[in-house]
């Protein structure tokens, strides 16, 4: 099968990996900079934000695609509309509902499903209308991806600084603008096979930067939850996914647990970034990319085997203080906890430089994955971390 993914972004290894793997002749539309061409089988420069590039591109193929998917979250709407004017299958849902907040939480109120979001906002005027007496509130742009722009605005003396840092990532210019829940924060990964048809594949625990910008800074899988709350999570994921109008895809869905149950923060129509599918498959046996891409042809699969009870990375970030330094070492890589559970490691960046304090996932300066038992997994996180105490956002 020859599976065009138009829009690749960063660190999408595992997903080409995991396609090639199952025999797939894989090809790529990004920009030039983003695409490993050595893991891919064809590729081609093209605009991300067009539809008209990505089919030039496209066509400029001397064979047909099977199946257009996308992993860059900017891109999702484009490239339905690139597998749709190509006449092959790609994922299937309403062009919206899972890209732009305004609409994803106005459908959601709509239809009475609980939603944080008081409204949105062009002008920081409406934005101040919007979180008058509601302190602390979230700004997002409404229309961008991961946790670039977001922020916790805790006076009315921030909230235009709040507005114009979102808006500024909005290709829209609007800005979104949510109540602050509390509450530890996870997300939902799963595949919906058909209409009404959607299977739980992973709940997934993160680790946070502290407000104002909470950053993803961790995953575990799979979350240690109670049956009762996991139970909450998948339910409220499946009549969330049916409301928005899901047909066929994975989604990474975004939820603050509290004491009233499951709050959606956000939901994608997409593969989970953050190195979560390579965390799923270890913990779980379940590929995310295989099974989007049965899921659109309109075929089923199942997990494999899992290689281990627990999975976790940790992202690597600055404090705009101290200069970056290695938390994997030449002291501590060749002995218990880090030796028999790192699976990964990578540094974008060399020691020594003085980097900000996390704003989204472009301050991250690398990474570690970890599977094994829960206490070793643990040891090792803990271990990085120097004792830092975790926040998940409660």
């Amino acid at each position: 099968m020859r599976v065009l993914i138009a829009g690749l972004g960063d660190h999408k290894d595992f997903g080409l990996k995991s396609l090639r793997d199952a025999g797939c002749f894989v090809g790529v539309i990004d920009l030039p900079h983003r695409v490993p061409v050595n893991l891919v089988d064809w590729w081609r420069a093209g605009d991300r934000f067009s539809a008209d590039s990505m089919l030039e591109a496209a066509d400029s193929a001397d064979f047909a695609w099977d199946a257009v998917l996308c992993w860059e979250e900017l891109s999702t709407d484009v490239a339905r509309t690139v597998a749709r004017k190509l006449g092959v299958p790609g994922p299937r849902m309403p062009d919206g509902h899972f890209r732009d907040k305004g609409l994803m939480h106005g459908r959601l109120r709509e239809l009475g499903l609980p939603t944080p979001q008081l409204g949105v906002a062009e002008t920081p005027e409406a934005c101040e209308q919007l979180a008058a007496g509601r302190f602390p509130v979230v700004v997002k742009p409404t229309d961008y991806g991961g946790s670039g722009g977001v922020s916790v605005v805790t006076e009315a003396a921030k909230l235009t600084e709040g507005f114009r840092a979102a808006a500024a990532l909005s290709a829209s210019g609007r800005v979104a603008v949510d109540r602050y829940i509390r509450g530890p924060e996870y997300s939902v990964e799963a595949v919906t096979w058909a209409p009404g048809e959607t299977e739980i594949l992973a709940i997934v625990e993160k680790r946070l930067t502290r407000p104002p910008f909470c950053v993803e800074l961790g995953h575990l899988v799979p979350a240690p939850l109670e049956p009762d709350a996991r139970e909450a999570l998948a339910v409220a994921t499946a009549r969330i996914l049916d409301a928005l109008g899901m047909e066929a895809g994975v989604c990474h869905a975004e939820f603050r647990l509290t004491p009233e149950g499951p709050m959606l923060m956000e939901v994608a129509g997409r593969p989970a970034g953050g190195q979560i599918p390579r965390l799923v498959e270890l913990a779980t046996g379940w590929n995310i990319n295989r099974a989007e891409l049965a899921a659109v042809t309109g075929t089923r699969i199942g997990p494999g085997a899992a290689a281990e009870p627990f999975a976790a990375v940790r992202w690597f970030v600055g404090d705009g203080e101290t200069p970056f330094s290695h938390p994997v070492t030449l002291e501590n890589a060749s002995r218990a906890p880090l030796l028999g559970t790192l699976r990964e490691l990578r540094y974008f960046t060399g020691e020594g430089v003085v980097r900000r304090r996390p704003r989204g996932p472009e301050d991250r300066l690398g990474y570690a994955v970890f599977a094994g038992g829960r206490e070793r997994i643990d040891a090792a996180l803990s271990l990085l971390d120097q004792g830092e105490e975790a926040y998940h956002g409660e």
